[in-house]
C-alpha cells in the first residue's frame, strides 16, 4: 500500500469522497449502503424522511437515493400496488407491453410530471436538506433495463428483442429521450452524480455481449453524457455472470458490482482491466444479510486488501435486503471507519 495515499487528518464525508475521486490521499475508505423501505416509498414526504433517518442512523459517507423500484415505469402505465408492510415488496399488477407492437405506445414523457416529477421533487428536498453534509447520488436505470421492466417477465422481453428489434429500438429512443431530460434536471437540482443501474440486462444469463452492445450501449452513453458535468457518477452492473468488462470504458469514475456472485470478476481481477474506483466489498445476498459482524469484518478487510487505498469505496453488491440486521450494517460502518493498513 502506498503510504502517500493515507493521511492522518480526519476528513469530512464530502472531503473523503472528493479526494477519492481526485486520486488524493485519504484518511480511510468511504462507505455507504442503500435499501428499500417498502412501506414508506409511495409519498414524497415519507420517502424523504426515511432516507434522512437512515443516513442519520448510520452516518454513511454519501447517500445513494434508493427510490421505489417502479418509479421509472409507472408513468408509462405500469400499475403498482404498494405494501404497508416494511418487509413485503410492492407488486406490479399491470404492464404496458404484451406484444412487440405495444412498443409503439412508448413515447417521450414529461419528466417533470407524474411519478418522475415526484421523484425529482423528493430529490430536490434531499439535496436541500443534506448537501452541506454529504454527496448525494440518484438512481437512474439504463434504457434497456427500463424497457425490460415494462414487460411482464424477462423471457418475454428477450423474445421481443429477437423478434422485433426495430420496434424495440424505437421505444428505447423515447425512453432515452425521457431520461436525458430527467437526468439533466437532476444535475440542475445539485446532485453529485447518478447511480446508473443495468439491473439484470448486462448479464450473460439473459443476453450476449453483442446484444448488449447493440441494444444497451448507445442509449447508456446518451444518458451518461447528460450527467457528465456531475463529478460522482457510478455505473452499477447487476446480477451474476455480468458483463463488467464491457463497462470499463464508460465515462464514469466509479464501477459497482457484486464480486461475490457466481461468474463475476473478483475485485483483484477487475483491477487488472480498469483503473476506475470500485464501489463494492461486501456481499448483500449472504454475508451482510445472514453473517455475523465478525464475518462481515473479515470479508470487508479481505476486499480492501485487494486494491490500494483510494481505489475502493465500500458498499454492498446491490441494494441490501430489507431484513438485514441493523447490527450487521453497523459492523460495515465500524469496520471501514476503523480500517488500518
Amino acid at each position: 500500500m502506498e503510504p502517500e495515499m493515507r493521511t492522518q487528518i480526519e476528513m469530512t464525508h464530502k472531503e473523503r469522497i472528493e479526494r477519492t475521486l481526485n486520486g488524493q490521499a485519504i484518511d480511510r475508505p468511504a462507505v455507504s449502503a442503500w435499501r428499500h423501505f417498502y412501506n414508506r416509498e409511495n409519498t414524497r414526504n415519507d420517502f424523504v424522511n426515511v432516507m434522512i433517518e437512515f443516513q442519520r442512523k448510520f452516518d454513511w459517507d454519501f447517500m445513494k437515493i434508493n427510490p421505489r423500484a417502479s418509479y421509472h415505469i409507472e408513468d408509462w402505465g405500469a400499475i403498482q400496488h404498494f405494501s404497508k408492510d416494511p418487509l413485503i415488496k410492492p407488486i406490479t399488477s399491470s404492464f404496458p407491453i404484451h406484444k412487440k407492437q405495444d412498443w409503439a405506445k412508448i413515447g417521450t414523457l414529461d419528466w417533470t410530471a407524474g411519478t418522475l416529477g415526484e421523484t425529482l421533487a423528493a430529490t430536490g428536498d434531499l439535496v436541500n436538506e443534506m448537501q452541506n453534509e454529504i454527496h448525494i447520488i440518484q438512481t437512474v436505470f439504463s434504457p434497456l433495463s427500463i424497457a425490460a421492466d415494462l414487460t411482464p417477465n424477462e423471457e418475454l422481453f428477450v423474445r421481443f428483442l429477437h423478434d422485433g428489434p426495430g420496434e424495440l429500438h424505437q421505444a428505447l429512443e423515447a425512453i432515452t429521450e425521457t431520461f436525458i431530460g430527467f437526468t439533466r434536471h437532476l444535475v440542475k437540482l445539485g446532485i453529485s452524480g447518478i447511480f446508473f443501474a443495468t439491473t439484470e440486462l448486462a448479464s450473460r444469463d439473459l443476453l450476449t455481449e453483442e446484444e448488449y452492445i447493440e441494444f444497451g450501449q448507445p442509449y447508456d452513453f446518451k444518458i451518461l453524457r447528460a450527467a457528465a458535468s456531475a463529478p460522482f457518477n457510478v455505473v452499477h452492473v447487476c446480477n451474476k455472470y455480468n458483463m463488467l468488462p464491457l463497462f470499463r470504458e464508460y465515462p464514469v469514475p466509479v464501477l459497482s458490482w457484486n464480486p461475490f456472485d457466481e461468474g463475476n470478476l473478483s475485485i483483484h481481477q477487475a483491477a487488472q482491466i480498469t483503473d476506475k474506483i470500485f464501489l463494492t466489498g461486501v456481499d448483500h445476498n449472504v454475508t451482510l444479510k445472514s453473517g455475523s459482524p465478525a464475518d462481515i469484518k473479515l470479508q470487508i478487510e479481505k476486499s480492501l486488501r485487494q486494491v490500494p487505498l483510494g481505489r475502493m469505496m465500500v458498499g454492498p453488491g446491490c441494494a441490501i435486503k430489507v431484513n438485514t440486521p441493523d447490527n450487521n450494517l453497523k459492523a460495515v460502518s465500524d469496520t471501514v471507519k476503523g480500517w488500518k493498513i
